[in-house]
């Protein structure tokens, strides 16, 4: 049981046990920490009033030093109010999630978020947040898999309860911006040069296996030759017509892409495989579903591609003949993301299955660029 750090000790231990449900807008009013929220929402009566009558919520609040260190990264960005009211809703989880409800595998979580600019599902569904335990601390990963630390939990009102973050949640964003923000710079020059940038970006409820640019150099003596049909052939083969996040994968569980064609999910000593691919970076969530990044490109024809876990081996790519380049392919004109990437080489070979494509996160840091949608905050709170 994860221990409760009070929000506001002296103001809570002054109040007798019946009263400690207080509502939404006396909690916020009375509380220094979260006074910044409480300044936002003024600005948004709409919304305010609808979270003060809503029940069986959890409101994930970013603190003070939240909206200060956004405002130190950026000098404030204009965003319309369509915006900055997705970006507040997504700060809300349908249901009520106690500390003590957050796993040390990952949930994801149901919020308010229904814009279909930032959630466009085949079924009318709510964007999600993903929800784990990382060292027995609450932990929300958002968009561009933006990580936010719980530091005060539990803060009891009449329609749920309140989590104080370390960092605002950053909106999803669509495919191919995902993409490039990962520094999936190949992924993202293959995708524009085989005409499907429109059909992934729009496509709704998908799961897509993102070779990383090292998978492509892996094969990139081939790629020159690949005629535009060969190469849709082999990048609808990494699209899945279903969101499948990491907690609905399981071992032998077979997934049909967009291409036609099978891909098996394979779990070998806590790690994740597509065919003979390893995820690398998982639950990535965007506007219409989430990005697992793999670190081999699949081939379509070859399907009993397996994965290699001998000690010492390196899997061979699922391309005969192919040789590695030193140049990554398909970047030409490709924006370069700055900073550091959220893809990280390598990840961890000891964890749960489940938990692998999660956990191995933890260390990943998010660029700047990548916040840009949730800058809003910084904006609403200047104006």
């Amino acid at each position: 049981m994860i221990s409760n750090k009070l929000l506001s000790l002296p103001l809570l231990l002054s109040l007798p046990v019946a009263s400690l449900a207080q509502s939404l807008s006396q909690i916020l009013g009375s509380t220094d920490s979260v006074s910044s929220l409480a300044a936002v929402l003024q600005g948004y009566p709409d919304i305010t009033q609808s979270l003060s009558d809503a029940r069986n919520i959890t409101i994930l609040a970013p603190s003070n030093e939240a909206f200060s260190a956004l405002m130190n990264a950026s000098s404030g960005m204009d965003m319309d109010n369509s915006t900055i009211t997705a970006l507040l809703t997504y700060h809300v989880l349908e249901g009520v999630y106690r500390s003590d409800a957050f796993r040390d595998t990952p949930q994801f979580l149901p919020t308010m978020l229904d814009d279909p600019r930032y959630g466009n599902f085949s079924n009318g569904g709510k964007q999600v947040v993903e929800a784990i335990n990382i060292n027995r601390n609450p932990t929300l990963f958002s968009g561009a898999k933006m990580n936010s630390s719980v530091s005060t939990a539990d803060v009891t009102f009449d329609g749920g309860v309140i989590h104080v973050i370390d960092t605002v949640l950053t909106l999803p964003m669509n495919v191919s911006t995902t993409a490039i923000a990962a520094n999936l710079t190949a992924a993202a020059g293959a995708l524009t040069a085989a005409d499907l940038v429109d059909t992934v970006d729009t496509a709704q409820s998908i799961t897509i296996f993102v070779p990383n640019n090292e998978a492509f150099q892996a094969i990139g003596n081939l790629l020159p030759t690949l005629s535009n049909e060969a190469l849709m052939d082999i990048l609808t083969y990494h699209v899945v017509g279903s969101v499948e996040f990491s907690s609905d994968l399981s071992d032998d569980q077979e997934l049909t892409t967009l291409q036609g064609g099978q891909l098996t999910i394979r779990i070998e000593d806590g790690s994740v495989f597509v065919n003979g691919a390893q995820v690398i970076l998982a639950d990535v969530i965007t506007t219409n579903g989430v990005v697992h990044v793999i670190d081999g490109v699949l081939n379509p024809n070859n399907t009993d591609d397996e994965p290699n876990t001998d000690a010492g081996e390196t899997q061979s790519p699922a391309f005969e003949s192919a040789t590695r380049v030193s140049e990554v392919p398909f970047t030409s004109g490709v924006p370069t993301p700055t900073g550091t990437s959220m893809v990280t080489p390598s990840s961890s070979s000891t964890s749960t299955p489940n938990e692998n494509a999660a956990s191995s996160l933890k260390g990943n840091v998010v660029t700047g660029a990548v916040i840009g949608a949730a800058m809003v905050f910084a904006f609403a709170i200047v104006v």
